[in-house]
């Protein structure tokens, strides 16, 4: 009989957790982002509470943050090419007892989560892409010192609340931000995150929303 994953049971495991503390850990090294365990938690609430506030189903909203959990696992082994590795490490970590349409699916979101020229393939894949791409929070931060920061760094340094908002009626998912502007100007944030942006979309339309995004009160999309 197959067993049912849920999250709880993959936030538990142990295995993860040591693949996601390794890499944030080598990350740190290197001074980028962090990319631990709160950017996955952080992922993974923000999938599920998408799918639950346009109504998907219970069973959608936990694949979604199973996925959106697991989708950095792979930068253990490397940053370029995570995704892949990462959605092959995730079905080598389940007992066959796992193995179902379930774990695939969750396999698939993480494998295709940096296709940025594609539409995500699923509501589950669609939810973990805005999950992972709407953390832009200060706390990411290894460092205040911006001036020794890469060009991605320097816009989370500007980000000083970021929210998510869900309007089912008006079909719109929104990132609201609020941008130091002595830190990073609105320009230099759609310089450097113009494809985030639009992967966001992309993804809003798998849910057949809008994507929204405010800058310091100010629409922009």
């Amino acid at each position: 009989m197959k067993k049912e994953l849920t999250y709880e049971f993959i936030k538990n495991n142990k295995e993860i957790k040591t693949y996601l503390e390794f890499t944030d850990h080598a990350f740190a090294q290197m001074g980028y982002k962090e990319h631990g365990l709160r950017h996955s938690v952080f992922a993974a609430e923000i999938a599920g509470q998408i799918l639950k506030y346009l109504s998907y189903s219970e069973k959608e909203q936990e694949l979604a943050k199973i996925a959106a959990y697991l989708h950095d696992i792979g930068n253990m082994v490397s940053k370029h090419g995570h995704d892949q590795s990462g959605a092959v490490m995730f079905l080598n970590i389940l007992d066959a007892d796992y193995y179902n349409e379930d774990a695939l699916e969750i396999a698939s979101a993480i494998g295709g989560h940096e296709d940025k020229n594609m539409d995500p393939l699923s509501p589950v894949a669609a939810a973990l892409v805005l999950g992972d791409k709407t953390d832009v929070h200060h706390e990411r931060l290894r460092t205040e010192d911006i001036y020794h920061l890469d060009k991605h760094s320097k816009v989370i340094a500007a980000c000083h609340k970021v929210d998510v908002v869900v309007n089912k009626e008006d079909k719109t998912i929104a990132l609201w931000l609020t941008i130091d502007t002595s830190v990073c100007s609105v320009m230099d944030y759609f310089e450097i995150f113009l494809a985030r942006t639009n992967y966001c979309r992309r993804a809003s339309r798998v849910l057949n929303c809008t994507f929204e995004l405010y800058i310091n009160k100010d629409k922009f999309l």
